[in-house]
């Protein structure tokens, strides 16, 4: 890892499924950002809006200190051997943002309830655990348990026709409980 690439301080944000990253502000941002703050970051070709858990990451230090004691709750991709690549905190995320967190969680709701319907007809062999929108709904992701692998591809296709948006599936572990903690 190298320490110059970095704007400290940096912030481990997480979102729904536990899923977590690493993120910094930028000079124009302004604000503090603390614990329990939920911000709208940068994401996958777009915006997500998630919950700031961890907010004094000062130097390379403690990035490498935090990544050995959370190994098991990071993603690989964030394992002590490889470099962070932190993303942008956009802003706090506003009372009217917060609001709309009811309607997303309907809307998942109705995608997990729409893909399991579809998954019974087409009878594969897995279940659908939770189903997640991007902030921005650029992107649904399916959170599933199988006992192996499943061809899903054909499933991916119809959703898409019914939601057009970028599709993903992500297996995840059944003993490791899906949390969002707004």
């Amino acid at each position: 890892m190298q320490s110059y690439s970095y704007q400290w301080p940096l912030y481990v944000v997480e979102f729904k499924a536990g899923r977590k990253d690493f993120f910094h502000t930028t000079a124009l941002y302004g604000m503090p950002v603390k614990r329990g703050d939920l911000v709208l970051v940068e994401a996958d070709r777009g915006k997500d809006l998630g919950k700031v858990i961890h907010d004094n990451i000062q130097n390379l230090q403690i990035l490498q200190m935090y990544q050995a004691q959370h190994v098991d709750s990071l993603p690989e991709c964030h394992s002590p051997t490889k470099e962070v690549h932190p993303k942008r905190i956009y802003r706090a995320a506003g009372p009217a943002e917060v609001t709309m967190l009811v309607s997303k969680s309907q809307d998942e709701a109705k995608a997990m309830a729409i893909c399991q319907a579809k998954i019974r007809q087409k009878r594969l062999p897995m279940e659908i655990v939770d189903a997640e929108y991007q902030w921005d709904r650029r992107k649904l992701t399916y959170y599933f348990v199988a006992e192996g692998r499943i061809d899903f591809r054909e499933l991916v296709r119809e959703l898409f026709k019914i939601y057009k948006t970028r599709i993903w599936m992500c297996a995840v572990n059944p003993m490791k409980p899906l949390i969002p903690e707004y």
